[in-house]
């Protein structure tokens, strides 16, 4: 206190009492205040960089978080959930290379997704996993091991190591762990005025420019001891992590927030099990005054080396107690009633600290109704789609630019040229990622609301379908080869079936037509007619026949002849052009020959 707090504390304690009150909650934090629950605690602001070091960073975390996914049930479901539900079958690609005027090239884009597909199929260097495997694969160790590089690799010819490609490109994954730790800055001195920070190298601004990686596991029992690290250009490398900081070089296992919890659980739940087990030991106890051995093993050693008593338990043991022992029951009360509710309590933290839920962490659903499944989905959705983007643009999407750039340096015909895509990536090479289909969580309400608002304008089928994670160019393309087919063979909706008899009640197509219209169509090779029924095709030759002969013989008028061609289905431009042509009088024979149907 200063002296006017000192004098006004003499005079008024209380009113001291509150200035000092006020003074303390204008100029600090509670939650910074030491106190005898926070005082072995000395957190400090350290880079993000700086965090990662140390006999405790991330590397101990990283080897801590693989322990749990392989010997705890939870932990591996964490792991697993997220990677269903980010990459679930894998995130596909689909060309969407257009004219200037917006129309798909279908022919060019099948192409192009045709040997998109067959690359898939062998993207891995060894030809052992499959793009979707690699993005599955890429999705559990950054959430495991916090981090996962990707090498693209240039392969000499389509050709290479007994594996044939579509192109002249590889895939390579590298573990978090090949990441050199000798090269560190922090350890010995840089060569270059470029640091190394944990096996990265980084630019004066904190780009990486290279990664300095083993070229096996350093822990390998295989692994040669005089391995050296080789330099790898990032123009190579797919760094893949979480990034939590600015500044950050490295990633973190998405286990550090949770760790201890787990790790407290699986001593918790041991705990449970060895007190149910010694809950379950004692049977009978026989006392006598006859001297007898050991309390359970009187024919055998009663003591060890050292003279220590040998005791032990083991369920449904009968023991015969020596001249004034008697036995003192310890009952542990297992199994316990209050522990489901207390590992549920660690599993909910578990699903906050890794960002899911805590139904599908524990496989728990007795107690979940719709309205909370629902909103559970509806929460965890948009998480999902932050990192479904997240691959997208961090490694499918480099990885088609590189397909693109390997198939334009063989030639391919339907890719587009070096310079091209130099000139304008995008446009000559336009892609659309199909992410993992979401399910319906109200399938009526949902799609009623979908459909509402595509009526009202208020959102399109690109929206609406790819918020499931579909693409609309494929569903409507899908959707009009089969319709096409459904009209082949005559499976007609209830729908089609009402409208085609309401057409013939009109004296339009009939119902029995519909079936045949599709295959005159092809037959007929197009034109204004195209898709008409033999019938319909011959009343409309009819039809347009007596307005010819009207028009040259000047019994019907112009007018009349456009408005009745018309009705026929006859475009502007051939209508003036058949008024044009009768003008003198005569018609040049306009008619499609009959052998045309």
């Amino acid at each position: 206190m200063n002296v006017l707090d000192r004098v006004i504390n003499y005079f008024s304690p209380t009113a001291g009492l509150r200035r000092a009150h006020a003074r303390r909650l204008i100029r600090s934090y509670s939650g910074a205040e030491s106190n005898r629950l926070t005082a072995h605690k000395k957190p400090r602001n350290l880079s993000a960089d700086q965090e990662l070091l140390g006999p405790f960073g991330a590397d101990s975390l990283r080897a801590w978080a693989r322990d749990l996914v392989r010997n705890n049930a939870y932990a591996w479901n964490v792991v697993d959930t997220i990677v269903s539900n980010v990459i679930g079958d894998g995130i596909t690609a689909q060309s969407t290379y257009e004219t200037p005027e917006g129309e798909d090239i279908e022919d060019v884009n099948d192409a192009r997704d045709k040997m998109w597909s067959e690359w898939c199929e062998v993207a891995d260097i060894n030809g052992q996993l499959t793009f979707s495997e690699i993005q599955i694969l890429c999705q559990r160790e950054i959430c495991e091991a916090g981090e996962v590089l990707v090498r693209i690799i240039k392969t000499a010819g389509k050709e290479y190591k007994g594996i044939s490609r579509p192109v002249p490109l590889a895939l390579e994954l590298i573990e978090a762990d090949r990441l050199s730790l000798d090269k560190d800055t922090y350890r010995a001195a840089p060569a270059s005025n470029n640091k190394i920070i944990r096996g990265v190298e980084i630019d004066d601004k904190g780009k990486p420019v290279a990664y300095w990686i083993y070229p096996q596991h350093p822990s390998s029992p295989y692994m040669p001891k005089s391995q050296m690290p080789e330099r790898v250009p990032a123009s190579e490398i797919l760094h893949l992590f979480r990034r939590e900081r600015i500044g950050q070089t490295r990633g973190v296992t998405w286990f550090a927030p949770i760790a201890s919890t787990l790790r407290d659980l699986g001593v918790y739940i041991d705990n449970e099990l060895q007190g149910s087990a010694i809950a379950s030991c004692f049977v009978a106890a026989i006392k006598t005054d006859t001297p007898v051995g050991s309390l359970l093993d009187p024919d055998g050693e009663t003591t060890d080396e050292n003279g220590n008593n040998l005791e032990y338990l083991e369920p449904g043991i009968v023991a015969r107690l020596k001249p004034g022992e008697d036995i003192t029951a310890i009952n542990p009360a297992r199994p316990n009633s209050s522990a489901e509710p207390w590992i549920n309590l660690m599993l909910r933290g578990t699903a906050a600290g890794t960002g899911t839920n805590y139904e599908a962490i524990a496989k728990d659903f007795s107690s979940t109704s719709y309205s909370s499944s629902r909103t559970s989905k509806l929460e965890d959705r948009p998480r999902y789609k932050r990192w479904q983007n997240y691959i997208v643009w961090h490694l499918c999407q480099p990885v088609w630019d590189e397909f693109c750039n390997a198939a334009a340096r063989i030639g391919d015909d339907d890719f587009p040229t070096s310079s091209e895509l130099l000139e304008d990536r995008r446009r000559y090479a336009p892609v659309e990622w199909q992410r993992p289909e979401q399910e319906w969580v109200d399938p009526t309400s949902e799609q009623n609301a979908a459909l509402s608002s595509i009526t009202n304008f208020m959102s399109t089928y690109q929206d609406e379908v790819g918020a499931r994670g579909g693409s609309w160019r494929a569903k409507f393309y899908q959707a009009a080869k089969e319709k096409k087919l459904r009209m082949r063979l005559g499976l007609l909706t209830a729908e089609e079936q009402t409208a085609q008899m309401m057409a013939a009640q009109t004296g339009a197509v009939g119902p029995a037509d519909a079936a045949q219209a599709e295959q005159d169509a092809e037959l007929s090779g197009g034109g204004e007619w195209m898709g008409l029924s033999r019938l319909q095709w011959q009343r409309n030759r009819k039809a347009l026949a007596d307005i010819l002969n009207g028009l040259a013989d000047g019994t019907m008028s112009a007018a009349l002849a456009r408005a009745q061609l018309s009705m026929i289905g006859l475009s502007e431009k051939n209508i003036e052009a058949i008024i044009s042509d009768a003008s003198d009088g005569t018609v040049d024979n306009p008619l499609p020959a009959e052998s045309a149907q």
